[in-house]
């Protein structure tokens, strides 16, 4: 049986089957159907809708670090979605959604993607400010290692520019999704006091012996290397300190090779007697809050909500 990969830059259409993570199998034969085609994919919304969400205050492109990449020069960016009409002096819990592409190895710029602009919108509307950042993040150990680096980047610059951008710079929680999940890990290892919640959403959460497959330049020393610091499940499991409340998503229907991570990240967290809540969609597909627009998967993006405003709540 022919396995999908893990790690997915998602930078073309059979790149989305492995996003995805279509896998033949009888088990993927007896329920769910091929994903519609990448490009249209990329331009749909979330599956789950707020009041207020065309009524947001968007501002685009806010250049917080330039870097070398691998097209030159580029500004890394980041998108802010806040409640309507914010009031001078306001600030609100900010929400970072932390997507599984970047700005090597494809053409899209994620900060677009439509579940991501909606995504910004309905936190807006349920009064938190939406974070969308574009970072660098090619396919395989230095690509991961530079996204974790563009991460930090980010969050040091979102809260040294917390009053400007409107933001409590000591409320900060992260939603990532898909091939994101290795950017949770360095969250999860400092577990800083202004990290008050992470959000998994069919995330891959572990580095396994065959991550990267086909990659140039994978070697057991770089893997290792990018396991140290991307895996949740490894730091989890060698914490010793309070771990942020977590929320996982998880997608029943996606690839047996990616829910094995999720499941031993869950496995691990129950051992140390973390606050996780877990929702399985039993028939959800990877990308459930996109493609399946069922009751279940509302009613996981609406927990997951509530899951933010407890824990973003002012103590």
């Amino acid at each position: 049986m022919r396995r999908t990969s893990l790690v997915l830059p998602l930078a073309s259409a059979a790149i989305w089957f492995l996003f995805l993570g279509i896998v033949p199998s009888a088990r993927a034969q007896e329920g769910p159907q091929p994903p519609p085609p990448f490009e249209q994919v990329y331009q749909m919304p979330a599956v789950y809708d707020v009041p207020g969400m065309d009524r947001v205050y968007v501002r685009r492109d806010i250049v917080y670090k330039t870097v070398d990449a691998l097209a030159g020069k580029t500004d890394l960016k980041l998108d802010l979605y806040l409640p309507a009409d914010p009031k001078k002096g306001q600030v609100f819990p900010a929400v970072i959604l932390i997507s599984g592409g970047g700005v090597e190895g494809g053409d899209h710029d994620w900060r677009n993607a439509g579940v991501y602009k909606s995504y910004g919108r309905i936190l807006a509307a349920s009064g938190f400010a939406g974070i969308v950042f574009n970072k660098r993040y090619a396919r395989g150990p230095a690509g991961t290692l530079n996204g974790v680096e563009d991460l930090r980047d980010q969050v040091g610059y979102i809260r040294q520019h917390a009053v400007e951008l409107s933001l409590d710079k000591d409320r900060l929680a992260y939603w990532a999704f898909s091939a994101g999940g290795f950017l949770l890990a360095p969250v999860l290892n400092e577990a800083e006091p202004y990290s008050r919640a992470v959000i998994c959403f069919y995330c891959v959460s572990d580095v396994e012996q065959d991550a990267w497959a086909g990659v140039q330049g994978v070697t057991d020393e770089n893997r290792a290397r990018a396991r140290a610091a991307a895996s949740s499940v490894e730091q989890i499991r060698k914490s010793g300190h309070p771990i942020p409340p977590i929320f996982v998503g998880r997608a029943g229907w996606d690839g047996p090779g990616l829910n094995n991570t999720i499941d031993k990240f869950i496995a691990e967290a129950l051992a140390k007697n973390a606050m996780i809540e877990v929702l399985n969609h039993p028939t959800g597909r990877h990308g459930f809050d996109i493609i399946d627009s069922n009751e279940r998967s509302r009613e996981i993006i609406r927990r997951a909500l509530e899951f933010l405003k407890t824990n973003l709540a002012t103590n």
